[in-house]
């Protein structure tokens, strides 16, 4: 359910962002979480041109950057282990083939 806030000594609403909880983010996908980077973004910009403070758009926007930025070092993890794992799988290969000769 997202929440409206009034500015004082205005007509002015705005929507504050969704809060969504990590396990949410953790089954979106990263198409989706940037989407979600940008539309906050946006939501936060209008809502500083307008009085109000972002904090609550800058939170939302850090968990979703968070997630991204945990994805991101699992890749590169990954990356690294199957790279050594190849390399020993080849090393385990060459020593097959130079015993033979």
């Amino acid at each position: 359910m997202k929440k409206n806030i009034v500015k004082k000594n205005s007509h002015q609403t705005v929507t504050l962002p969704d809060v969504i909880d990590m396990d949410t983010l953790s089954y979106a996908s990263d198409e989706e979480l940037l989407r979600r980077v940008s539309y906050l973004a946006n939501d936060r910009d209008r809502a500083i041109r307008n009085g109000y403070t972002a904090e609550a758009w800058e939170t939302e926007i850090c968990y979703v950057q968070r997630e991204l930025s945990l994805r991101q070092a699992r890749r590169i993890s990954h990356e690294k282990y199957v790279s050594s794992m190849s390399e020993d799988v080849r090393g385990y290969f060459d020593q097959d083939v130079s015993s033979m000769n």
